[in-house]
């Protein structure tokens, strides 16, 4: 009986640690943010994922605007990731990563529009911590994505999702608020022509 209870509560103490860890990884991000160590923010994201994320959402978000067929939508998607390349570049550079987690908004893009809330992960708010771990989404075992601002309203919400690589959280994308989508789409737009 003796036995059940330690393995029991093993069990359980590992499943909390787990549990915790991806809060744990996106707390230390945000301390590399704001130290600004672009060695640390390298080893915390996986920037190919990133990029497959980002140019997911741009395309999504332009081709909502088109009036074409589902068979002709996918073609464009396909076409439209090598138009966004230029684009792209220059938001998947620890820079430009530092530039988002700071402040929200992307220095290169200094319109009002654009402007979003700060992202911040304080977890010294148990308060904030707390609804982020609420609204937090589980996607199996291995990834999940948290709300850095969870008191805004979902298309003002930046949303990372971070999956386990080995014993490491790192970043796999980011989901950006509806107004700095529409500003990318512009960008991509005028950057293909």
């Amino acid at each position: 009986m003796r036995w059940t209870f330690r393995i029991s509560f093993l069990l359980l103490l590992g499943w909390a640690i787990f549990m915790v860890s991806p809060f744990v990884a996106l707390y230390d991000l945000s301390k590399a943010v704001q130290a600004r160590d672009v060695t640390r923010i390298a080893e915390r994201v996986n920037f190919n994922a990133l990029r497959v994320s980002l140019a997911r959402q741009i395309l999504g978000e332009y081709l909502k605007t088109q009036d074409i067929s589902e068979r002709d939508r996918q073609l464009a998607a396909q076409a439209g990731a090598a138009a966004l390349n230029p684009v792209l570049e220059g938001l998947l550079t620890p820079q430009a990563l530092i530039d988002l987690l700071e402040d929200g908004q992307l220095q290169q893009i200094q319109q009002e529009a654009t402007a979003g809330p700060a992202i911040r992960f304080d977890p010294g708010s148990l308060q904030q911590a707390w609804r982020s771990f609420i609204l937090s989404e589980s996607q199996g075992f291995r990834a999940i994505t948290i709300p850095l601002t969870p008191d805004e309203p979902r298309d003002r919400q930046f949303r990372v999702t971070l999956r386990l690589s080995g014993t490491t959280w790192r970043l796999t994308g980011i989901d950006l608020p509806s107004s700095l989508q529409k500003e990318l789409t512009k960008r991509a737009a005028i950057a293909s022509k």
